[in-house]
């Protein structure tokens, strides 16, 4: 499994690389509830996978170009705090399921919110936000993504 350095691991022991993912360096993965990242992914540099430390699921043959995020949880503006240092009874954190389904791609600089499914072989277009499931099969772009065309 080639990690390439740097990459920064943090909550390390809920962290799962398949043998053979590819890394690239200059990434950032959160362990939160737990991290998957399945059989020949690719995640490019300056990837950033689970941002408020859910859980985030990379199915098999799924990529990440550079820049791209996941984020897995989110400080509620209920909370009193919404930083991640203030002391936890200042914050009200909600973590959540994120997927990147088998053979899906992010595009450079994609950003997908918590609790959202890309479908298989699904793609989110460059600097796009995907607020919501993406279904199998269909690229999306935009900032809310919305669908585009199939990618077929």
């Amino acid at each position: 499994m080639p990690v390439y350095d740097p990459v920064i691991l943090t909550n390390a022991d809920n962290i799962f690389i398949a043998p053979n993912a590819r890394i690239d360096s200059f990434c950032k993965i959160e362990g939160g509830l737990g991290v998957t990242i399945g059989e020949h992914v690719h995640v490019a540099s300056f990837c950033h996978i689970n941002i408020g430390s859910g859980e985030v699921i990379l199915e098999d043959g799924s990529a990440m170009a550079s820049g791209a995020k996941i984020i897995g949880g989110s400080n509620l503006l209920d909370g009193e705090s919404r930083s991640a240092v203030a002391p936890a009874e200042q914050q009200q954190v909600k973590r959540y399921r994120t997927v990147l389904g088998k053979n899906a791609v992010l595009f450079t600089n994609a950003v997908v919110l918590p609790g959202v499914t890309i479908g298989e072989g699904a793609a989110l277009a460059a600097g796009s936000v995907a607020t919501k499931d993406i279904p199998p099969g269909e690229l999306w772009g935009g900032v809310p993504a919305k669908f585009m065309r199939m990618c077929k």
